[in-house]
């Protein structure tokens, strides 16, 4: 759905702000750490050891809780 100024007025103070860091820190798929194994990386947003590359679980259930409420209207 586009971003509208609607779409965003469906969202309170505090998960807007959130959306926004969350897809900021998406741009950065994670980098790796000297005490992680190679095939895991940190979750760019919150530093969490993941496998792979990208968002954990958490970040990505929250983002994703946001942008479905934000669709509903």
């Amino acid at each position: 759905m586009k971003r509208t100024k609607e779409w965003w007025a469906r969202l309170d103070k505090h998960e807007r702000s959130h959306l926004v860091y969350l897809e900021r820190h998406a741009v950065g798929s994670g980098y790796g750490n000297g005490y992680l194994p190679d095939d895991c990386s940190e979750c760019p947003a919150c530093g969490t050891p993941v496998l792979g590359t990208g968002w954990c679980h958490n970040c990505y259930l929250a983002w994703k809780s946001y942008v479905d409420k934000a669709n509903k209207g």
